[in-house]
C-alpha cells in the first residue's frame, strides 16, 4: 500500500508539473515576431519591445551572421508631428545599438547566434535571380499590357523556384509599374538566406510606394504546404 500511494502521489505531481509547463510553453510560442532597423522613425513605426531577446543580422560582404543585440529606443523630436518647443509633445522613436549597424534587428523565438547561410542576388531590368544552396529562384513581374491611356502597368510579383523537388510559384504581392514615374509601387528582395536554419530560403523584401514603404521578413519555417515562405513580421514607414 505505501508503494501504491507513493506511485499515485508521483503521478499527481508529474501531471501538475506538466500542466504548469504547458501554458508557459504556449505563452513563449505566442510571442510575436518583431523586426526593427536602426534609425529615427515616427511614433507607431517601431515595436515597443526593446531590450533582451533580440538578434542582429549582420552583413559583411558575402558573410552573414546573427548576433545577440540589446537595442535601445529613445523618444525624440519628430519634425513633422511635434512642437519643438514642447518636449512633452515629442513622439519620434530613435533606435540605437552599440557597435556596427545591423542590416535588421529580429526578435523571434528559436533563433540562435552564429554564421547564417546567405544567398546571392542578381538584379536586372527583367527582375531578380536568387541562388541559394545550388537552387535558383527568380522574382518574376508578370504585368498586364497597359493601354496608351494608362500610366501604370498592373503586375503580380512571384517567387519561382525549385522547392522540395517541385517548381513552386508563390505570389509576393501586386505592383503598379512605370519606370519613368516617381509613383511606382515596387517589390524587391533586399536579402535572402537561411535565418531560421532549416536549410530552406528565407527572404527580406521591400515594398515601396510613393512616400510609404514596408520591410517584410518571410521565413520558410512558417510556410504552409506548397509555399516557399510566409510573412512573420513587417516594419511600415512613412517618408515624412
Amino acid at each position: 500500500m505505501p508503494l501504491a500511494k507513493h506511485a499515485v502521489s508521483s503521478l499527481f505531481l508529474s501531471s501538475l508539473f506538466f500542466s504548469l509547463l504547458t501554458p508557459m510553453a504556449s505563452a513563449i510560442d505566442s510571442i510575436p515576431t518583431e523586426i526593427m532597423q536602426v534609425g529615427t522613425f515616427h511614433s507607431g513605426e517601431v515595436p515597443n519591445v526593446a531590450g533582451r531577446n533580440w538578434f542582429a543580422l549582420m552583413i559583411n560582404g558575402e558573410q552573414a551572421e546573427l548576433k545577440t543585440a540589446a537595442p535601445k529606443i529613445k523618444t525624440v523630436f519628430d519634425g513633422i508631428m511635434d512642437d519643438e518647443n514642447n518636449k512633452a509633445s515629442y513622439s519620434g522613436k530613435q533606435v540605437e545599438v552599440k557597435g556596427p549597424e545591423p542590416f535588421m534587428l529580429i526578435r523571434r523565438q528559436g533563433l540562435t547566434t552564429g554564421v547564417v547561410q546567405q544567398a546571392s542576388i542578381t538584379t536586372t531590368d527583367q527582375g531578380q535571380t536568387i541562388t541559394f544552396d545550388k537552387t535558383v529562384y527568380t522574382v518574376e513581374h508578370q504585368c498586364k499590357k497597359k493601354s496608351k491611356a494608362e500610366e501604370f502597368a498592373s503586375c503580380k510579383v512571384y517567387l519561382v523556384g525549385n522547392g522540395n523537388g517541385n517548381n513552386i510559384k508563390q505570389w509576393l504581392g501586386d505592383t503598379l509599374e512605370n519606370g519613368d514615374s516617381d509613383f511606382n509601387e515596387t517589390i524587391s528582395v533586399s536579402w535572402a538566406g537561411d535565418i531560421d536554419r532549416d536549410g530552406k530560403i528565407d527572404l527580406i523584401i521591400e515594398k515601396s510606394r510613393y512616400n510609404n514603404s514596408d520591410t517584410v521578413l518571410l521565413l520558410s519555417s512558417a510556410a504552409k504546404a506548397g509555399k516557399h515562405v510566409h510573412e512573420v513580421a513587417k516594419l511600415s514607414r512613412q517618408g515624412c
